[in-house]
């Protein structure tokens, strides 16, 4: 571990070394060996390798989203000083378990900065690095200038007013800003569903390797996971199963305790219609879509009214009396 030190009268493989983890956040959460990431999966790997600064990763219950993640702001904080990471989660509950886990990373890492402040909401490093670590409201979104990282934890749940009034500003003039949805599906609504959709982000989707059966109370493999990739791929979206989710004993345990519909949202990344919802999603974008032709409703020119007797008619009426 003596290569995660900054180099300092060292040997040029130590020098080496620190460089790479520098450079590399997969190699450096190899080097750190947490319980929480002991060995990456292909897709945290491939996540962590990339450099694109928009993702958004769709996957699983369970499946290691915010572990990996939380190694982010941990890796970022002390390569690059006094940078600002933030990671806004769905509850309080959810900031909680965010913030021990990015603790968890930086306490594997001997060489890591001195804490000058360590509360439940932020880290301060003595490089002058913060990490932030709260609920998603509007209030605490607000008044953060170029973070580095913004990590949006289950975002499904966050409120759109917090994206767009408290995340987008924070992007002004900030274009090296990496911004990290993750979250399971809930409904075809709000900010999340609208960003997998876009091809604009990089998106990942990371899935049981199970389908439900047609009748709902069964579990059938998915199809093959080249196949799968390679679907996925088609439409812009880098796909895998989830190496966490491959007990078929587990699994159907989970859709017993669960209706079907939910079991594809939570395991099967699917966005499932709410049952209770009159009309579906796509009624609904259906009724905002002007694809119809207006209707032709304007009135002939009509020859003018000849008044004249009708004159005569009222003259003849008053004579009378």
């Amino acid at each position: 571990m003596a290569s995660l030190r900054k180099p300092q009268n060292q040997s040029l493989g130590d020098i080496f070394s620190y460089a790479l983890y520098a450079l590399s956040r997969y190699k450096y959460v190899l080097a750190l060996k947490s319980y929480l990431v002991p060995d990456p999966f292909d897709w945290q790997r491939d996540i962590l390798e990339s450099l694109t600064k928009r993702k958004c990763i769709n996957g699983a219950r369970q499946s290691g989203k915010s572990s990996i993640i939380s190694s982010v702001p941990c890796h970022g904080a002390k390569y690059f000083p006094k940078s600002l990471h933030i990671i806004l989660a769905a509850t309080e509950d959810q900031a909680g378990e965010d913030m021990g886990k990015v603790k968890e990373f930086m306490s594997c890492d001997p060489s890591y900065p001195e804490v000058l402040r360590n509360s439940d909401s932020e880290i301060e490093l003595s490089n002058g690095s913060r990490v932030v670590v709260v609920p998603a409201t509007e209030k605490s979104a607000r008044g953060y200038s170029r973070p580095k990282t913004i990590i949006l934890d289950e975002c499904s749940r966050i409120d759109d007013m917090v994206y767009k009034s408290g995340v987008i500003p924070m992007l002004t003039k900030n274009p090296e800003c990496e911004l990290i949805a993750i979250s399971t599906p809930n409904g075809k609504r709000g900010f999340f569903h609208k960003i997998t959709q876009n091809d604009g982000w990089e998106r990942y989707e990371v899935r049981s390797p199970w389908d439900v059966t047609d009748d709902g109370w069964g579990l059938v493999a998915a199809v093959d996971e080249a196949v799968y990739r390679a679907t996925m791929a088609s439409r812009g979206i880098k796909a895998y199963y989830s190496p966490q989710h491959t007990s078929y004993e587990e699994q159907i345990f989970n859709l017993g305790e669960m209706c079907r519909d939910m079991y594809k949202q939570e395991y099967c990344c699917e966005f499932v219609e709410p049952n209770e919802q009159a009309f579906s999603y796509d009624e609904i974008e259906r009724m905002f879509k002007h694809t119809i032709e207006p209707l032709d409703i304007s009135i002939p020119d009509a020859e003018p009214l000849d008044s004249s007797g009708f004159g005569n008619y009222l003259g003849s009426q008053y004579g009378r009396i």
